[in-house]
């Protein structure tokens, strides 16, 4: 057997606009392992923008993911979720030290970079670094009126909330080794967790989440989060644009993008071609991004990976087009690098098979190739699941 005891782990709810995402952990002898994991889709309308339109559906959903894993069986009915990232701001900034209350001059400064009131949002802080004179706050916001809504869905779930947390925070917590100990939790009642634990190791990166319906690139150094930025490009526009273009179906447009993607030599560059103009509007926006990181963060250092994750991080040859318009190293991030060794026949489940016909893309457009069977890595879209999963044990740890 892969797991021999049930965990009471809390769940990790990865919440979006088209899916839900399940991860439960167990910690066994100092190993953390995957106890449970579970993945829905969802119809469009359910939830629009971060905003949930039908909360009976989607309760329905979250019921049926609990109950039917795709792996091993959920022990518990605690949850840590995630808030919508396009709902949610989360910052380092630099503040003067005064003789004034830190609380005071964080309030001001909230809304000196918020365009609402502090009547009108939720807010968790954390001292990062102290010097003589300044100290370096991150700080977490998110609208009243998201968090009361995620947290009264979770509640007529019958599920009993642990947190509620920026999803930037459990990428990085999934992605990145040096962030197992460090987290900052923005919850509904906004109560601040005891320092954090450092770790020695500490990487300068730029994390790109390619989502479903939105793309973020979060930029992290020396153990925390800077600031996080929109990205003008998502997977189902992507999709969209292929399926439009070429009078594909939405199956084989996504079967497309991912096999052929910005790789010239497959289907004769018709897929690259389509992609040309939102991956450049992508690239555009990442240098523009770090721009403003290497001029406000020059101290810092310049950064050092760009890791992918998403179901867009798949797309082919995408790394390498970051990679030659940014000089640096790019590639996919491994969601599961903060767990223990994952059997390859566990591994298995992250791998979805398709068959893929090339000679569909284009009318009168004879490629004459056999169908393909593609096989796709699917777990760093598990990456913010996994994330708040893992909050659980090393956050609530420490």
């Amino acid at each position: 057997m892969f797991l021999n005891n049930n965990s009471n782990y809390p769940i990790g709810l990865d919440i979006s606009d088209l899916s839900l995402k399940l991860v439960q952990l167990n910690k066994i002898q100092n190993k953390i392992k995957i106890q449970a994991l579970s993945k829905v889709n969802l119809s469009e309308g359910i939830i629009d923008n971060g905003i949930i339109k039908n909360q009976a559906e989607l309760i329905k959903a979250i019921k049926t993911l609990i109950a039917n894993p795709q792996y091993g069986k959920v022990s518990s009915e605690e949850i840590i979720a995630c808030l919508p990232e396009t709902k949610t701001f989360i910052k380092l900034i630099e503040i003067e030290k005064t003789p004034n209350p830190l609380k005071e001059v964080i309030n001001q400064e909230i809304e000196k970079h918020i365009p609402m009131s502090l009547d009108e949002i939720y807010y968790d802080w954390q001292i990062v670094k102290n010097s003589i004179d300044k100290q370096s706050i991150l700080i977490g916001v998110t609208p009243k009126n998201i968090v009361d809504q995620y947290a009264s869905l979770l509640d007529q779930a019958k599920l009993s909330i642990i947190a509620l947390e920026i999803e930037s925070i459990s990428i990085c917590r999934s992605l990145l080794i040096e962030e197992a100990g460090l987290s900052l939790i923005s919850s509904a009642t906004a109560i601040r967790q005891n320092p954090p634990k450092i770790i020695s190791k500490a990487g300068n990166y730029g994390i790109i989440d390619i989502g479903a319906t939105r793309t973020s690139m979060i930029f992290y150094s020396k153990n925390t989060i800077l600031f996080t930025v929109s990205m003008p490009i998502s997977g189902k526009q992507i999709t969209n644009n292929i399926a439009d273009t070429l009078e594909l179906s939405q199956d084989l447009a996504e079967k497309a993008k991912i096999f052929c993607g910005l790789d010239k030599s497959k289907a004769q560059g018709v897929i690259k071609n389509i992609l040309t103009d939102i991956v450049k509007k992508l690239i555009e926006k990442i240098q523009e991004s770090l721009e403003f990181y290497n001029s406000h963060f020059a101290n810092c250092g310049a950064l050092e990976q760009i890791l992918l994750c998403g179901g867009g991080a798949n797309i082919k040859n995408l790394t390498q087009i970051i990679k030659q318009a940014t000089n640096t190293e790019v590639k996919i991030g491994n969601s599961l690098i903060n767990l223990a060794k994952i059997d390859e026949e566990f591994l298995k489940i992250f791998n979805e098979e398709c068959i893929f016909d090339l000679n569909l893309l284009k009318k009168n457009n004879h490629i004459s190739q056999k169908p393909l069977s593609i096989t796709q890595d699917s777990s760093s879209t598990f990456s913010t699941a996994i994330g708040l999963a893992l909050r659980g044990i090393v956050v609530d740890e420490m």
